[in-house]
């Protein structure tokens, strides 16, 4: 080999040897691919992703004093760059089920409604109320005034028109996260359901990319003048608000049927969930591929239940 092939390898840092007239190199290792989610690396992005922690004994703990939180994603651990946090005030947006088949139910949805909105404005939460059948029904946009949303949830009515099968529940879901503002705060839609949808304009898929942007939970209490108990009942009424508009959310679910018993105990389960609702911050791949990525949300101090992943177009 010329000298000046030789020298060329020395100056890059190769190591040469030359033995029975055989030539090894060693040329230097490459450097090594960094597998942490720094923030100084632009290829990742922020996402939010809705907590809930309970200590050991089931009580929930609240946001602000959670630490310790650990996210994966196929075995990657991310980086938590924000800690968990609830700001004040809360934004509720409350949707009742007036189809013709809640016709016997539809009481006990208002009554219901009523017990959430003077817990509600215990807390001077901000809220509004929507019913939904075949049309759509809003008190308007978010307000502190609980005397006339109570009014408004005590005058909606049954639809009579049998014929009509379109239940546009989830244009009214799309309708209430619109009507919450992008600024900060616990933003949650609660929704008493028979679980049907039939006629709207959006899918369930979409309306998990509109929570996801907005930070907003969906809690699902299920209303019917019937049993929901087995997979054949769940998969006519409310599958995907049950296994993936809820879980995918952040929210929770709870099943009423006409219980005024379970309806009452349901009425602190909401209020508990709705207090111990928290947004962390991770980083993850800034990739659109169009599809859902599943997280496992962990803590050794505390039980948490977390919003099951996230769409990676559904960034901000």
């Amino acid at each position: 080999m010329a000298y000046s092939r030789m020298k060329d390898l020395w100056s890059t840092g190769g190591a040469i040897a030359l033995a029975c007239g055989l030539l090894w190199v060693t040329l230097p290792a490459a450097p090594a691919q960094t597998t942490s989610l720094g923030a100084e690396n632009s290829s990742f992005k922020k996402i939010g992703l809705i907590i809930h922690a309970t200590d050991k004994r089931g009580i929930p703990v609240p946001p602000g004093s959670l630490k310790g939180i650990e996210v994966m994603e196929h075995g990657q651990k991310l980086q938590v760059v924000d800690s968990p946090s609830s700001a004040r005030p809360k934004q509720i947006a409350l949707l009742l089920d007036s189809n013709f088949h809640q016709r016997k139910i539809l009481a006990l949805e208002q009554q219901t409604a009523v017990w959430l909105l003077f817990e509600f404005e215990k807390e001077k939460a901000q809220a509004l109320v929507m019913g939904y059948g075949a049309e759509i029904h809003s008190s308007g946009e978010l307000t502190g005034d609980f005397g006339s949303l109570k009014n408004f949830t005590n005058s909606l009515l049954v639809e009579t028109d049998k014929r009509n099968e379109n239940v546009l529940l989830y244009d009214a879901m799309k309708r209430a996260f619109e009507k919450l503002s992008n600024g900060p705060g616990t933003k949650a839609v609660v929704i008493f359901a028979e679980g049907n949808d039939s006629g709207s304009s959006i899918g369930w898929n979409g309306l998990i990319r509109l929570a996801q942007r907005s930070h907003t939970a969906c809690y699902v209490v299920l209303f019917a003048d019937h049993s929901f108990y087995g997979t054949k009942a769940i998969r006519r009424y409310g599958w995907h608000l049950v296994f993936d508009v809820a879980p995918k959310t952040g929210g929770k679910l709870w099943e009423v049927g006409d219980s005024t018993r379970k309806a009452g105990e349901t009425t602190s389960q909401v209020i508990a969930a709705l207090d111990s609702q928290g947004l962390i911050e991770v980083l993850v791949l800034d990739v659109y591929a169009n599809r859902f990525h599943s997280v496992k949300v962990t803590s050794p101090a505390y039980r948490i239940s977390a919003q099951a992943g996230y769409f990676d177009d559904g960034m901000q």
